[in-house]
Formats: C-alpha cells, sequence, structure tokens
C-alpha cells in the first residue's frame, strides 16, 4: 500500500501544480483567487485547532485536505499575480498605438544571422505626445552590423521608435506554436528594428549579480573562442560549459539530437550532477567528523553555485544548484532526507517564484528523467550483477540512460516526434566523454593564466571535443538510427504515462488491478491508433502553406502526399521542417514526394504558353499566375481557385476575366505588394484568402 505520510513535500507541490493547471483552465472565472486562498486558509486554521483541542481524527483528516486546498489556492492566486498581462498598465490595453517607447534589457542577448535578439522590459511608452508608465515584456531584434561581438547588454536602457506588435499565431497547421512558447515567459510582444529606431540612453541592471555573472560568461566565451580555434569544438565547448548555444553548427545540433544526447549542449542537470558527483567522490574521505562534513559541504555549495554564476545563472542550472543544494546541506546535518521531498521542494520554489515553469520543456524534463533516474535506475540496475569493475560501470551508465530514456520517452514523442534508436550506446560513450570535456574545459579556463599547462588543457579539451563530435556523426549515419514522424496528443501522452506508472506499480505492488489497469490503458491506446489510422487512410487535402518567400502546395491522399514547391522552398530544408513537416507527420506521412511546381512531368500541373500553370487534382481545377497573364480565357473557362504567386501584377479588369470561388495569395508574395492588392480586391469585392496573414488554406475533399 502506498503511503503518503513520509512525503509531505510531494503533496504540497502537486497541490500548488493542481492550483496552476486550475488557473489556466479557469483563471478568467474565478478572478485573482484570494479569496479562494483566504477561504481554505481560514478553514484550514479553524479545522486544525478543534483537531488539537479534542484531539479528533477525523478533524485532523480534514485539516490536511484543508491545507492542500490551501496551496492549491495559493497556486491559483500566484499564477494570477505573475501574469503579466493582469496589470492594467500592460502595453497589450494600450489603446492606441505608441510612437515611442522606453525600457530595459532584461535578458541575455543571442547571437543570430545578421542580428540579434534580447527582451526588452518595457517603463514607458509615449502615446499622442505624452509619456505613461507602462509594463509588458517585448522580444526585440537589433541588426548586427558593427564590429561590437554585442550590440546590447543586460541593463541597457533603450528608446525605440515605433510601435511592437503582438506575437503572431502559428500559421500553418501541427506548427510549433512560437506564440504560446512566449507567452509562457510572460512576452506578448516583437519588434524588428532597423539600425536607427533605437538609441541606447543609459545602462541601469535592475540585477547586478545576473549583470556581472553575464559580463564574466562573455568574457570566458571569448577565451574560448580564441583558445579552443576551431569553430565547430568552439561552439561546443561554450554550449556545453557556458551554456551559450548561438554558435552551433546546425549539421551538429543535429548529430547529437538524432543520437539522443542533445542534453549535453544543454547546460543544464547533467552538468551539476557531473560536478556534484565528482566533488563527493573527491569528498568522501573527508567525512569522519561534523567539522569535516561542513567544510566539504560548504566546498561542495560553493563550487555548485560558482558555476551557476559563469554560466549566466540560467534557469536549467538553477535548478539543478538548488536540488544539489538541498541534498549537500541534508548530508551536512546528517539527516535521512526523502530524496522526493527533495526534488519536490525544488519545484515547488521555482513554481512558486515563475508558475510558468510548469509548461517549459526543459523544466518537464529535467524533473521527469531525475525521478525516473532515482526511481527506475536502481531497479534496473539490479536486474544484472556484474562482478568486473569496467562492465558495472558500463552498466551503470547505460542504466542511467535507459531510466532517464524511459521517464522522458512520451514527452519526448510529443514535443520532438522522433525517438533516437542507439541513445544507449551513445550516451554510454558521450555522457563519459562529456564529464571530461566539462572538467578539462573548466580547468583550462581556471589556468588560462599559465602558459604551458594551459596550452595542454585546450589542447586536450579541443581533442575530446572532436572525438565526441566524430562519434556522434558516425552514429548519426547507422541504418534506422532514428524514428520520426511520430505524432501522438496530449491525450495520448497522459495515457501513456498511466500505463507506465500502471505497470511500476504492478511490479512494485504485485497487484493484478494495476496489470488490469495497465491492459485496459493498453487497449485504449490501441483502439485509437487503429481510429486514426483508418481516418488518415481515406483523408483527402489540398493545403496552400504558409511559407515566407516561398510557395508549398500539399497533395494530401491517404498516407501519402506530394509537395508540389518552387526552388526556394526545396533549396530551404529548415523552412519545410519547421512549417510543412508537422502538419504531415500529423496527417500520418512520414515523407511526401518533393516535385518542382515547373517540372510538369512529374507534378499535376499544366504548362501554359504565357508560363502560368494550371493544377488539376482530385476534381479540383487551380489556376497559378506567376507572371502577368497573356491568355484570354475561353468563355464558360471556370476554375475553383485562382493561386497568385511572386508579386505577379494584375489588373482589376483581368481579374474579372476569370470565373473562380475564391482567391489565393502565397507566402510568395512580398508585404507591401500583398497589402496594395489586398485593397484593390476589397475594393472589387473579391473574396480572397492571404495565407502570409490568415494562416495556411486547407481544403478538405
Amino acid at each position: 500500500m502506498l503511503r503518503w505520510a513520509p512525503y509531505p513535500f510531494v503533496r504540497i507541490t502537486l497541490s500548488f501544480v493542481a492550483g496552476i493547471v486550475l488557473y489556466f483552465l479557469w483563471g478568467r472565472e474565478l478572478g485573482h483567487g484570494l479569496w479562494l486562498l483566504a477561504f481554505f486558509f481560514a478553514s484550514f486554521l479553524a479545522v486544525a485547532i478543534l483537531s488539537i483541542r479534542y484531539k479528533n481524527t477525523f478533524a485532523s483528516d480534514v485539516a490536511g485536505i484543508l491545507g492542500l486546498l490551501t496551496f492549491m489556492a495559493l497556486g491559483f492566486a500566484t499564477t494570477h499575480q505573475r501574469t503579466e498581462l493582469n496589470q492594467p498598465r500592460h502595453i497589450a490595453h494600450l489603446q492606441s498605438s505608441p510612437s515611442h517607447y522606453k525600457g530595459m534589457v532584461q535578458d541575455y542577448v543571442l547571437q543570430k544571422p545578421g542580428y540579434q535578439s534580447t527582451v526588452l522590459q518595457v517603463q514607458q511608452v509615449k502615446v499622442d505626445g505624452v509619456w505613461h508608465q507602462a509594463t509588458g515584456k517585448v522580444q526585440l531584434s537589433v541588426p548586427h552590423d558593427s564590429d561590437r561581438a554585442y550590440e546590447l547588454s543586460y541593463g541597457d536602457v533603450l528608446l525605440v521608435r515605433g510601435a511592437p506588435q503582438p506575437v503572431a499565431a502559428a500559421l500553418n497547421p501541427n506548427q510549433f506554436n512560437y506564440k504560446a512558447f512566449l507567452a509562457n515567459k510572460n512576452i506578448h510582444h516583437r519588434h524588428y528594428l532597423q539600425p536607427l529606431q533605437y538609441q541606447k540612453i543609459s545602462s541601469k541592471p535592475s540585477n547586478l549579480v545576473l549583470y556581472y555573472s553575464i559580463q564574466l560568461r562573455r568574457r570566458l566565451d571569448e577565451m574560448l573562442r580564441e583558445r579552443v580555434g576551431e569553430k565547430r569544438e568552439y561552439a561546443i565547448a561554450s554550449a556545453l560549459i557556458l551554456g551559450v548555444k548561438d554558435e552551433l553548427d546546425n549539421s551538429i545540433r543535429q548529430a547529437y539530437a538524432d543520437t539522443g544526447t542533445m542534453h549535453v549542449l544543454a547546460v543544464s542537470g547533467l552538468h551539476v550532477g557531473l560536478i556534484y558527483t565528482v566533488l563527493m567522490l573527491v569528498l568522501a574521505r573527508f567525512s569522519a567528523t561534523a567539522r569535516q562534513r561542513w567544510l566539504g559541504a560548504i566546498l561542495v555549495l560553493a563550487v555548485l553555485w560558482l558555476y551557476a554564476f559563469i554560466t549566466g545563472l540560467s534557469p536549467s542550472v538553477l535548478r539543478a544548484v538548488l536540488m544539489f543544494s538541498l541534498v549537500t546541506v541534508g548530508l551536512g546535518l546528517q539527516r535521512r532526507t526523502v530524496v522526493y521531498n527533495t526534488i519536490a521542494f525544488a519545484a515547488l520554489v521555482l513554481l512558486y517564484s515563475n508558475p510558468y515553469n510548469l509548461f517549459e520543456v526543459g523544466f518537464q524534463l529535467s524533473f521527469l528523467a531525475v525521478l525516473g533516474i532515482v526511481y527506475l535506475q536502481p531497479q534496473l540496475y539490479n536486474l544484472l550483477e556484474v562482478d568486473n569493475w569496467l562492465l558495472d560501470k558500463v552498466w551503470a551508465y547505460f542504466t542511467v540512460a535507459l531510466a532517464a530514456q524511459l521517464a522522458t520517452f512520451p514527452l519526448g514523442l510529443l514535443y520532438f516526434h522522433q525517438f533516437p534508436i542507439y541513445f544507449w550506446l551513445a550516451n554510454i560513450i558521450v555522457v563519459p566523454a562529456a564529464t571530461f570535456v566539462l572538467w578539462s574545459g573548466v580547468a583550462a579556463l581556471a589556468f588560462s593564466w599559465v602558459p604551458f599547462l594551459s596550452e595542454l588543457l585546450f589542447k586536450a579539451h579541443f581533442w575530446l571535443i572532436w572525438g565526441m563530435n566524430e562519434f556522434n556523426l558516425w552514429l548519426q549515419r547507422w541504418p534506422q538510427s532514428i524514428l520520426t514522424g511520430i505524432d501522438i496528443s496530449v491525450w495520448q501522452t497522459w495515457l501513456l504515462y498511466l500505463l507506465m506508472l500502471s505497470v511500476i506499480l504492478f511490479l512494485a505492488l504485485k497487484r493484478l488491478r494495476y496489470l488490469s489497469i495497465a491492459v485496459g490503458i493498453a487497449a485504449l491506446l490501441s483502439v485509437q491508433e487503429i481510429r486514426e489510422v483508418v481516418q488518415q487512410r481515406q483523408q483527402r487535402q489540398l493545403v496552400v502553406y504558409s511559407v515566407r518567400g516561398s510557395t508549398g502546395i500539399g497533395l494530401v491522399q491517404g498516407q501519402q502526399a506530394m509537395l508540389v514547391a518552387d526552388s526556394v522552398l526545396q533549396q530551404n530544408p529548415q523552412n519545410y521542417t519547421f512549417n510543412v513537416q508537422p502538419h504531415l507527420w500529423q496527417l500520418g506521412v512520414e515523407q511526401p514526394q518533393l516535385v518542382n511546381l515547373h517540372n510538369s512531368s512529374v507534378a499535376p500541373t499544366v504548362l501554359l504558353p504565357d508560363s502560368n500553370q494550371l493544377l488539376v487534382w482530385q476534381g479540383q481545377r487551380w489556376l497559378i499566375l506567376s507572371k502577368p497573364p497573356k491568355m484570354q480565357p475561353k468563355v464558360g473557362f471556370a476554375v475553383d481557385y485562382l493561386l497568385l504567386r511572386q508579386n505577379v501584377r494584375l489588373k482589376p479588369e483581368q481579374l474579372q476575366q476569370y470565373t473562380f470561388n475564391k482567391l489565393i495569395l502565397d507566402g510568395s508574395n512580398s508585404p507591401w505588394h500583398r497589402q496594395r492588392l489586398r485593397q484593390q480586391l476589397d475594393t472589387l469585392g473579391v473574396s480572397y484568402f492571404d495565407v502570409a496573414e490568415s494562416g495556411a488554406f486547407v481544403v478538405e475533399l
């Protein structure tokens, strides 16, 4: 039987999480929730006093339940308070667009090709010539065209001309929802600036600790750039040690993702755990007395928080440092701490500071991975007894990788739609290699002032990274190294976790009821999958995707598809991966047939004498105009849709020659051309659809 008594913080944290979820479900109806918090807290105090006075067991149970409901209400109220949109002065509530606004750079500055990105905390806005106090965050993109490494720094106060724009929603079906991603960071506006559109007027960092941390990380990053040399190896060194991933090459990033070792490049709990493990091994023999234990604990805490400082105090590192700090203090006190309480308390502190952490992918994956390692790894490790020391270490690393992968498996499918087959082999090699890379890099930076030793350490650091990179690239080329195109819903993700929990409970408690639940969940998942496959085999869709600067038309029949695209889209795989691929995976299409729009021998298009195309498919007729038409349509000639692309110029009288149901503007048209054309179409009363503004145009057949 499960016993909850030893896990008070687990109960409290789960109640707090329930309050956060409740806010996102019914927050608007229930308001700020302070009345709910006051009611449950007063009820808890009253019942607790009665239970103590009369020593009534039932009253004690009720007091416990009311206490948990109080934490649930606290989670609800905290989320309301931390939601910046609820502030009356938020820029989203402005009645008129501001002509200027002031704010402070509140985040790291990220390097992008040709520009840099950061977050500005708005302080004032100028509306109708008058300055007003305001709040809100704006994601800024500033051009990077100077010799300076960084155009902006944390704490810079900027005067910006113009008005920020609300973040656009995803324009294609099943596309990554960048708007929701930024909303979880309380960012609801973006602004792409020109070189003379902003001016730095002062520098007033609100957090000096974070300011100096970021400055130190920049200096260390520059040292790695100079001393490591090769761009590929430098990018890995900077990502693995400092968490700076700006220079990572797409091919090497993909190799780590395909082998299931991407977590090595994201400074997180793994890196803190590697540092903590080595420190505990070194200090293990110096724990005989209380004085030695406390000196060791202070040293461990100092090293952990120093590492957090040099990595810019990133949230992922702070999560792990907080967790290991609690464990270290517990060891110093010689308390038999329950690790689940430690994990839960760390989660509670982080969620109280920012409830939106709950919806961060990194937060979810890191805590699930830790829970998997804590509970599953010992169970898996005890399945096999290995006498050989080296093989025993290999088996231990394998079980750690397997436990973490099992715990994060459903979420990995939900967010990344792929599963690396050889993750177990990759982690056995890469995680130990990353340990040496991390420590050699830290040592090289620490002794950079020592001439001969620093050269030796940087060379060792470089070759360790080179070997780790080559191993991942080699493993990536193995046959069937990764399963892609996996698409599951949030509901199916929950079912997978319930299935895993039922199996774990059955194995731990030996109760048949849990096996029955597991079989029932597996049956439900199977029925859902069969139903989905049947629906996919009957589907027929014609889709005009919203792809900036490109044309992409999807012709879906069953679980097969053809993507008719121009050369711009064909030459930009990232554009396809981000905008088109998620929708095709949702439809059960693993890999479409990619054909050129102008290749009439493969595509279902007919090339007209004036170089335009007529697309005929599944009874649909689409006239695609890329150039001004030079042919007079025959009397009675009608098409279902007229698609305009590449800024084709049409006179109003030319449009009136065609008979069609709707006019489509695709993403290859420039913004200025679409705006002018929309005005003309509104004047003529022509029905149109602009995919760059309204999203992909989907026709169900």
